[in-house]
């Protein structure tokens, strides 16, 4: 039996692995927590740090694996194409690639050139050109962080430099990007490469309700105009012509402001908080088979007609620090599933730090999805220590 490593264990990584232990393969897991989900079903487990390439290839180069595939994080995916790089594994794209499209600054750089629409960026450094009055507000933000954190909307030129201390510190390379700040509506696009063409592709409207820079909601279908989608598709063809990109998942988190789209972030990775299901119960297509097959040498299987089935999903998270005992949801939705990612009295840390559950719900007509969607979090009620019934 052919074995393949999985590069993470924790609850959004479980699916991925089920589907490879699906196809008949010999599931190995790496990571460095023994209690996340992957691990008590997987059937070898090794603890290590793959953040740390070094570690990981010491790994694979004493096992035979058919396979390594990256999961839904920045470190699994970086370290995978670092270890893909040093042994010639195929179907993957080099590492300077990579950096290109996971590097805010890099990535905004390289667009802008070539004509793709992205925010217009800034630098502080030592004879660079920095915001002048007129360009506030900025945003600063780690170049190398899609979690959220690190980000901080700048007003005036006093609050730049403490905004840039912020960024570095949640960089793993400790830099930043200053970039313009749009006032829009954010979407992603998550395209199925085949030659640089899109084989593929879903397109998804997102909010940030709770932490600004954090989505916590989505919907699927979304709502966007077909004359922005064919603009959206045509800067992410060209795109991946221009990096010459390897067949797979290229997921693009983009805004629209004043009738035009910016692209903001770039993936190759697989997006975490269960979005797949979003994608899966919608569409009735396979999101999670489809981003693991090219790792694996196998074809896309985009079967079925998309259904448009109205979902949405929300991420349950809080704006302070709170011991949590549970939480009720008040909503009119012809279906609820919920996925618990706490217990009942653990202390979560506010969001982006902190998440409790990510539930999904599907409604009656697209009119009442958009209508719902962004009003979820208060719909959600939660039993504290202050007014828990004792």
């Amino acid at each position: 039996m052919k074995k393949i490593l999985l590069v993470g264990t924790s609850f959004s990584a479980a699916p991925l692995a089920q589907f490879i232990k699906s196809l008949g393969y010999e599931l190995e897991v790496c990571g460095n927590k023994p209690s996340d989900p992957c691990v008590s079903w997987a059937g070898k487990y090794h603890c290590l740090d793959y953040s740390n390439a070094e570690f990981l290839l010491d790994l694979v180069e004493r096992e035979s694996y058919c396979a390594i595939l990256p999961t839904c994080n920045d470190d699994s995916y970086l370290s995978v194409i670092k270890v893909a790089e040093t042994l010639g594994l195929p179907g993957l794209d080099d590492l300077a690639t990579t950096l290109k499209l996971h590097d805010k600054f890099e990535f905004r750089g390289f667009a802008a050139t070539h004509g793709i629409p992205v925010p217009k960026i800034w630098t502080s450094d030592p004879g660079g050109v920095i915001p002048r009055p007129a360009n506030y507000p900025v945003l600063v933000k780690p170049v190398d962080s899609f979690s959220g954190k690190g980000i901080t909307k700048v007003s005036n030129l006093n609050e730049l430099s403490m905004a840039i201390d912020n960024a570095k510190l949640n960089s793993r390379t400790n830099n930043y990007v200053v970039e313009d700040f749009l006032d829009g509506t954010l979407h992603s696009h998550s395209a199925f490469l085949k030659n640089q063409k899109i084989y593929h592709d879903f397109f998804v409207d997102e909010f940030c309700t709770i932490y600004p820079y954090q989505v916590n909601c989505s919907n699927s279908p979304s709502r966007i105009s077909l004359s922005i989608q064919k603009k959206m598709q045509a800067s992410v063809e060209k795109l991946a012509a221009l990096l010459n990109l390897s067949d797979g998942l290229l997921h693009t988190q983009f805004i629209i402001s004043g009738g035009e789209l910016y692209l903001i972030e770039c993936m190759r990775r697989c997006p975490g908080d269960l979005f797949y299901y979003l994608i899966s119960f919608s569409t009735g297509n396979s999101y999670v088979g489809n981003y693991l097959r090219p790792f694996i040498g196998e074809d896309f299987d985009f079967s079925k007609i998309d259904e448009s089935t109205p979902w949405s999903r929300h991420t349950i998270s809080l704006k302070e620090d709170e011991v949590i005992h549970g939480y009720s949801i008040d909503v009119a939705a012809e279906e609820l599933r919920l996925f618990q990612l706490s217990e009942s009295g653990e202390h979560i840390k506010k969001a982006p730090f902190g998440k409790i559950a990510i539930f999904f719900m599907r409604y009656q007509s697209t009119a009442q999805l958009f209508e719902s969607t962004e009003k979820m979090a208060d719909k959600v009620h939660f039993f504290t220590n202050r007014n828990i019934p004792l």
